[in-house]
């Protein structure tokens, strides 16, 4: 049985709790910053040092996510797989993070981008869909 939750503020904290005892990481986010990038930055380092599967997809939409945070990202550790989807004019404007664990998978899905006031004080809504294996599957191959 799925469990759905509505998160109202700090995705962040949700995240890093995901991020710490996921095997597997895949964050779709139509824009990159440096402060999101810096915010998980820990985090993500200690998960591919465990040897969690790490990819991080953005795009050039409109052409606001920072170069330094892609930049950044690959400095935290060479097994981060990023990638950078090339727009030609078509929206590119997703924000989901999904997470695979031995006995759960988890899937965020909402209005934050990878920015730290997406994460921790702005005003987003996200929902977490938690233990429902159809619905992780559907959305990493979207």
């Amino acid at each position: 049985m799925s469990k759905v939750q509505l998160i109202t503020n700090q995705l962040g904290t949700h995240l890093l709790k995901q991020i710490d005892s996921a095997s597997s990481i895949c964050i779709l986010t139509s824009f990159v910053m440096k402060s999101g990038v810096q915010y998980l930055k820990e985090a993500l380092k200690a998960a591919a040092e465990r040897g969690a599967e790490i990819k991080v997809c953005t795009g050039d939409y409109l052409f606001v996510t920072q170069p330094e945070a892609l930049r950044m990202l690959l400095e935290v550790d060479a097994r981060i797989e990023v990638r950078l989807w090339k727009s030609n004019g078509v929206s590119f404007h997703p924000k989901a993070y999904l997470f695979q664990k031995e006995n759960q998978d988890s899937l965020f899905v909402g209005s934050s981008n990878l920015s730290r006031s997406a994460l921790s004080n702005g005003v987003e809504w996200s929902l977490s869909v938690s233990d429902d294996e159809a619905v992780f599957s559907q959305g990493l191959h979207l």
